[in-house]
């Protein structure tokens, strides 16, 4: 009999997820978020019918002697056959995998990336030339959150036009000397998956408390500069520097370029979402600092609208282009896209540009600690540009 009771192999296919795992004997019990789907004595399982862009929860069990003596978890979704082009993370095939004797992480190849950076709470692990990770040495009673990372050129990008874009973005780095071409024209992609505690995780299904009863999401998105003082890359306006926001990353703090809230309330059926959004002061300054003007932009270019693409989930699409309105400049773009179960998972994916600091953050419920989404630092107003490569990134979660 095998010492480990793990799954060996997992299957994607458009509309089927097959796996096995290691035979210790004894009569296998399977659970998809909640229903019982299979008993039996082989290791393996098979399962058809399912929706694109969704992620099952598997409960594999292993009983002897009426007893419940090992337990896999596992999320994942089976293949899509379309692809956002705008946003390679988003139909992305990520699948998890929790034991008591590892942590599996795995996921869909993204075109030409080569080597992928894996964190667990924030500290580098390893780097990984294939696409997936096994941590073993991980702790069973505190919560997780994995992260990957990856580069790829502009030019290798799936994005129309995308030779055009990056032959401007290298010239973008030669033009700007506190840049560089290799960012300039480099795609970020960050990852990130929370996986709650293992030990509250790997029981049997029967004594599983789902986190179904958290009736309410907050969604918080800002954008800010880092700095209290910058200085205008157009060096021939006579707004030769704007004021920052002089500060860190702070889910609370009232100084930003942006702000977006969106909360979302299950026990609303007519109205579960509510959105607000606020643009901060620009203040332009002279070559003596002193200030020149100031105005606040519109807001009109932040909308968001409501999705509602299965039954049982919740979600919506953010998109944000908000301008500077002292002067000719890009605008601050992004977009977000956003679903959320009422079993408590949730799958986030975005991309923005390299500039200014973008920060975004998710808490259950009001009163409870914000959780970190993705944060980013600004590369310089100039990363503003529209030319430049954009920083994808993806959070979900498994509970």
């Amino acid at each position: 009999m095998p010492q480990r009771f793990e799954i060996t192999s997992v299957t994607h296919e458009v509309g089927r997820i097959a796996f096995e795992w290691d035979d210790a004997g004894g009569t296998y019990h399977v659970y998809k978020d909640g229903e019982h789907i299979y008993e039996g004595t082989s290791p393996d399982f098979q399962d058809t019918d399912l929706l694109a862009d969704t992620y099952y929860k598997y409960t594999i069990e292993r009983h002897a002697n009426d007893e419940v003596k090992d337990v896999i978890v596992m999320q994942t979704s089976a293949l899509s056959v379309e692809k956002n082009a705008d946003n390679p993370l988003q139909s992305l095939v990520i699948t998890t995998i929790v034991a008591k004797t590892q942590v599996a992480l795995s996921w869909e190849r993204l075109k030409d990336t080569e080597m992928y950076t894996i964190y667990r709470n924030g500290k580098e692990l390893a780097q990984v030339e294939s696409n997936r990770y096994i941590d073993r040495d991980f702790p069973m009673d505190e919560p997780l959150t994995y992260a990957v990372y990856c580069e790829r050129s502009i030019a290798k990008s799936e994005e129309t036009f995308n030779n055009a874009r990056s032959f401007i973005a290298k010239a973008f780095g030669f033009l700007y000397p506190k840049t560089t071409e290799k960012e300039a024209s480099v795609e970020g992609f960050t990852m990130m998956k929370s996986i709650g505690v293992p030990s509250k995780l790997l029981v049997p299904y029967a004594e599983y408390r789902t986190s179904s009863s958290i009736g309410k999401w907050e969604f918080r998105y800002k954008t800010f500069l880092e700095d209290d003082i910058l200085e205008n890359p157009n060096v021939i306006s006579p707004n030769r520097y704007f004021k920052g926001d002089n500060r860190e990353f702070d889910p609370e703090s009232d100084a930003y370029r942006t702000c977006v809230d969106i909360e979302l309330d299950y026990e609303d059926p007519d109205n579960p979402l509510t959105f607000t959004k606020e643009v901060g002061e620009s203040i332009a300054l002279g070559l003596d600092k002193k200030v020149r003007e100031r105005q606040t932009a519109s807001d009109d270019g932040i909308t968001m609208k409501r999705l509602d693409p299965k039954k049982g989930e919740t979600g919506f699409q953010l998109e944000h282009a908000v301008g500077n309105p002292l002067t000719t400049a890009p605008e601050i773009n992004y977009e977000v896209q956003a679903v959320f179960r009422k079993n408590g998972i949730f799958n986030l994916t975005g991309y923005h540009d390299q500039s200014p600091n973008h920060e975004i953050y998710l808490r259950s419920g009001k009163g409870s600690d914000w959780i970190p989404v993705h944060q980013s630092r600004s590369e310089g107003l100039a990363y503003m540009s529209g030319v430049t490569a954009y920083q994808y990134w993806l959070f979900s979660n498994i509970e």
